[in-house]
């Protein structure tokens, strides 16, 4: 049964990726989507946005967002990965190897390109399509 549906992505679709897991969210699922690791630690987002950082916090903070996110990972019972124009991110592809690792089943936005990488997707579905493959599982809620 499924419960919490992990998004996975890059952030240069933050804002459609927000759009879609709402139509998740209407439907009754928990659905997380991954924030800017400097919104989600409440890190002086004010200076960020002004370049008033160095590369160490840079990455700390990124670091921090990263490891957060395998946890939501760990959390769910399924991982969408949201790669828009079949894009993966570096991130996204590690994210995909851990979701992988603890054998949650991965559906993607759009087909992936890495040859390799198709054989861990399970399915090829937008948000609507993933909803209609769900909602037999709402019933037995």
């Amino acid at each position: 049964m499924v419960r919490v549906i992990c998004f996975c992505g890059s952030f240069k679709f933050y804002k459609e990726m927000k759009e879609a897991a709402e139509i998740l969210k209407k439907a009754g699922y928990q659905v997380i989507v991954p924030k800017p690791s400097h919104i989600r630690h409440g890190h002086k987002p004010e200076e960020l946005k002004k370049g008033k950082y160095d590369r160490k916090t840079l990455e700390m903070w990124e670091g921090e967002g990263a490891f957060s996110h395998l946890d939501n990972i760990r959390k769910s019972d399924i991982v969408y990965i949201f790669n828009k124009g079949s894009y993966l991110g570096p991130a996204v592809t590690v994210e995909i190897g851990y979701a992988l690792a603890l054998g949650k089943p991965i559906y993607a936005r759009a087909a992936v390109t890495d040859i390799t990488v198709t054989n861990f997707i399970k399915m090829v579905v937008s948000p609507l399509k993933l909803l209609k493959i769900l909602r037999p599982a709402c019933a037995d809620r």
